[in-house]
């Protein structure tokens, strides 16, 4: 599914027991709203470990054409590899793949040309990726708007670097901001400085009622 340029909510399906997800794979269908989910390695570690298929085949099965899916892989490898990993996660059904872009335009070139939308790490959210990563981050900008790459990553927690990068990339570029609750960003902090997607993890997977929180962050996103 089109991941759509829109205020919207990112549910992350991190860490959890196999049967908690497919209960999630239940009560995500029934959403309404612009909602996505995104399935990433500490979940494909679970499923692995118990010797089950991959978290994205399953999610495939239960949430296709109903909200779009993110591969979250943090891809970041050669680009022989790199191209390998995404192919493997567009296979299993992923809408869009998440990858770095530190590693140069040869690797985001070869990803891009399986077809599929990429959303580039471009800035993070935690306090140590000022150190190295936020060096980049403008050169890592100006080479999602050469490559027309169609969503970055920016940090909720630090919302300037979202005002800042907003200006130099392309206005089609959709923009997915984590940080929200756990690590600190409050809801609609990362909208207000020009976002379109927050991402919110435990403040959901750790609710009483996982579809009342996400509902009710929703809600307040679309206020914000």
């Amino acid at each position: 599914m089109e991941i759509k340029k829109e205020k919207g909510l990112i549910i992350a399906l991190d860490r959890m027991e196999p049967a908690v997800f497919f209960g999630y794979l239940g009560w995500l269908q029934t959403l309404k709203g612009n909602f996505a989910i995104k399935i990433g390695r500490p979940l494909e570690m679970v499923f692995a470990k118990n010797g089950l298929n991959h978290p994205l085949l399953h999610a495939r099965d239960k949430l296709k054409d109903k909200l779009p899916i993110i591969y979250d892989g943090k891809i970041a490898d050669i680009p022989f590899i790199s191209a390998q990993i995404a192919e493997d996660a567009y296979e299993m059904g992923a809408d869009a793949v998440i990858m770095h872009g530190f590693m140069g335009e040869d690797v985001v070139q070869e990803v891009i040309s399986l077809g599929k939308p990429v959303i580039l790490v471009v800035a993070m959210s935690n306090s140590g990726s000022t150190e190295y990563l936020d060096q980049v981050s403008k050169s890592l900008a100006w080479m999602c708007n050469g490559l027309e790459i169609e969503g970055i990553v920016l940090p909720a927690t630090r919302p300037v670097v979202i005002e800042k990068i907003k200006e130099l990339i392309l206005p089609s570029t959709f923009i997915i901001s984590p940080g929200i609750k756990a690590q600190g960003a409050q809801p609609g902090d990362a909208i207000r400085a020009g976002a379109d997607y927050e991402v919110v993890g435990r403040a959901i997977t750790g609710a009483n009622d996982p579809k009342a929180a996400a509902e009710a962050l929703y809600q307040q996103i679309l206020e914000s």
